[in-house]
């Protein structure tokens, strides 16, 4: 089990990193397994290895809200493990794939007794905290079609394969839930979808995704205006 990948580790040594990789066992998902759910008790950190999940919120009403995509070197349930509260949010697998899981005690073990580590949960927290600042103000101040680009670019730049002047990307959410990370009803997503389709942007099918004009996506995600 490589951990040398995840981000947090970035500032350790090779004697370092097995020393960590000794206190994690490897966990392998499925497509749709519930990693934890909201409620329960932090018992473990995630750091994923191969694949990606999502977090997410259900509320009484029944609509849900996607709170984040992760995937390869990135960390799951930190707060809840560094403040020992319920997780507030669940985990579910999207696509196959593996992940290191530590104990909660052991997580703790883990950031006290290396500042390297302890650096670096700072520097994630403050990344989390900027990017959801970043996206609460972008609910109101931005179009869809600039939130949707901005998404397409997140994503390419994760899982997008070159293949020739084009980007492949196979989406693993649904209609639904891409709606729901750019906070959005499904109709108007599916609307702006057929948009920059219809600019000569990028054409889907199904889960394929390929974007054929990059730069103009990202002239998109960087325009000013608040449109549809």
């Amino acid at each position: 089990m490589d951990i040398s990948v995840v981000n947090l580790f970035n500032g350790l040594g090779p004697e370092e990193l097995k020393a960590v990789s000794e206190l994690a066992h490897e966990r392998k998902f499925e497509k749709g397994e519930t990693l934890f759910l909201e409620g329960d008790s932090p018992e473990n950190v995630w750091f994923i290895l191969e694949g990606e999940v999502k977090v997410f919120k259900e509320y009484p009403s029944g609509k849900s809200a996607i709170m984040g995509i992760y995937g390869k070197g990135e960390t799951i349930a930190i707060v809840a493990v560094i403040d020992g509260k319920k997780y507030p949010a669940s985990c579910q697998a999207v696509v196959k794939g593996r992940a290191a899981v530590m104990r909660r005690q052991d997580a703790m073990r883990c950031i006290t007794a290396n500042p390297p580590v302890a650096l670096e949960v700072m520097i994630d927290l403050s990344n989390r905290l900027r990017t959801m600042t970043a996206h609460l103000g972008s609910m109101s101040v931005q179009s869809v079609v600039k939130r949707l680009s901005t998404f397409l670019l997140r994503m390419a730049g994760q899982i997008g394969v070159k293949k020739g002047k084009a980007t492949h990307v196979e989406l693993f959410l649904t209609r639904k839930e891409l709606a729901e990370c750019i906070g959005t009803s499904f109709e108007v997503a599916v609307r702006c979808l057929g948009k920059l389709k219809d600019e000569g942007v990028m054409d889907i099918d199904g889960k394929k995704l390929v974007i054929y004009d990059m730069k103009k996506l990202e002239r998109i995600a960087e325009k000013d205006g608040k449109e549809e």
